[in-house]
Parts: C-alpha cells; sequence; structure tokens
C-alpha cells in the first residue's frame, strides 16, 4: 500500500545526491494527502505538489503507477527544466463496478532523464463499498474521513433521508474491522423530527498508523437497517 504523502506540506525528502561529496545535489520534495477516500462511481480531485532542489534542474516527468482494480489516475504532468516548483491537480476516477474494496494504494514515479534520477512516493486509496438503503431510509456521512492521531476524537455529521412518510426513530452505530472497541462512534439517536446530527468518532492510543475503513449503521425500529462507509486515517501528523 503506497502511504508515503503527507497532509498538504512539503515532506521529507525523496532523494539527495551530492551532500558534499563532489557531485551534484539533488533533491525531490512531495506534498499531498496521503489518503483519499472514494466509493464506486466517485470523480474526485487530488491536489499535489513536486519541488525540486538541484544544482543540474532537468525536466522531471511524473506518472502514476500500481492504481487499485477500476481506479484510474492522471493526468500526467512535469516539471519544465530550470524552474523549482509544480502544482497539479490530479483526477481520480472511480469505475461504478469496481469490487477492490478496501484499501489499496498508487504510486507517483518522478523521472528526470537529464540526471539519471528517479524518485516516488504515494497515495492511499481506501474504496468504500456503496451504501446500503431501505426504501424509505438512508444514511450518509460528511466528511467521510477523519483524520486522526490514535488517541484523539474526531467529529462528522451523519444525515438520514426519509422517504415514503417515514418519520421513524433511527439509532446511529459503527462496526469496526472484528468489532474491535479501539475505534468508536459517540452513542446517537435520530427522533422522528431529526435527520442530521453531529457526533464524535474516538480512537485508541494503541492503533497502528493506518487508514481502516468502518461503516456506520442506521437501524429502525422495525430492525430494518441502512449503512454508509467511513474511513478513521490514522497518522502521526
Amino acid at each position: 500500500m503506497s502511504r508515503p504523502l503527507s497532509r498538504l506540506a512539503i515532506l521529507a525528502c525523496a532523494l539527495a545526491l551530492g551532500c558534499g561529496s563532489g557531485t551534484p545535489y539533488y533533491r525531490l520534495d512531495w506534498g499531498g494527502e496521503d489518503t483519499v477516500t472514494v466509493t464506486p462511481g466517485d470523480t474526485v480531485p487530488y491536489n499535489i505538489a513536486v519541488q525540486r532542489i538541484a544544482d543540474n534542474p532537468g525536466a522531471v516527468r511524473v506518472r502514476v503507477a500500481g492504481a487499485p482494480a477500476g481506479v484510474t489516475v492522471g493526468p500526467e504532468f512535469s516539471l519544465p527544466e530550470g524552474e523549482t516548483i509544480v502544482n497539479a491537480t490530479l483526477s481520480i476516477e472511480v469505475s461504478p463496478g469496481t469490487t477492490a474494496f478496501g484499501v489499496g494504494g498508487i504510486a507517483f514515479i518522478a523521472e528526470d532523464p537529464a540526471n539519471a534520477v528517479t524518485a516516488s512516493s504515494g497515495v492511499a486509496i481506501a474504496i468504500l463499498e456503496p451504501p446500503v438503503t431501505q426504501p424509505d431510509f438512508s444514511v450518509a456521512v460528511e466528511p467521510r474521513q477523519v483524520n486522526l492521531i490514535p488517541g484523539a476524537r474526531g467529529r462528522t455529521t451523519v444525515t438520514v433521508t426519509r422517504a415514503a412518510g417515514f418519520t421513524g426513530r433511527l439509532v446511529i452505530t459503527m462496526v469496526t474491522p472484528n468489532n474491535t472497541s479501539r475505534l468508536s462512534a459517540d452513542p446517537l439517536t435520530l427522533e422522528a423530527d431529526q435527520t442530521s446530527a453531529e457526533l464524535a468518532v474516538n480512537t485508541d492510543r494503541s492503533l497502528s498508523l493506518i487508514p481502516v475503513i468502518t461503516r456506520f449503521v442506521a437501524t429502525a425500529e422495525d430492525g430494518r437497517t441502512a449503512t454508509t462507509g467511513f474511513t478513521f486515517n490514522l497518522r502521526n501528523f
């Protein structure tokens, strides 16, 4: 799973040559979100920056490799010869029919042939399963990804869409991998006159620094359920 990129800040050196050795100095830094959450049929923008410090700044071509099945990322872009930084907005497109659910990754490969330099970084792609709906109600969350240090709390808003005259009470819960209690959401009940509410999501400090996919479940009084996906992006900032 590719995941070296982090935040929207300039990151640690991807490649450095020289450093007092008498050879030309060359360094590439990458910037961009380290994890993106998507669902089948999505097309979302992705902002990326590449900064270069070099004695001989040749042209750099950046391409994408290793995308999960059903995911297309592009276009390729370049850092022109002599320039130090490029900002690009790529598009992440997810096929409506993909079944590659879970966390995968894409790699960004930067190549400067004139200096024989190749460097790489990457992004984790969390592909959520499609929402499960009922004829008279469905559930969604926004944001559907929170970036947290293990042990921290975040917030998201749960929204229920009611139809066909449905006014029943809905209990909102979270289902986690292996039913772990180290990821959780505060209890929430949406009464007949409620369609949305904010709630807290919680993480334990013992968790690893990886994206984890969970699901929110809205349960009606007759036991019927609607669900939607959610990602905890656990990182050290």
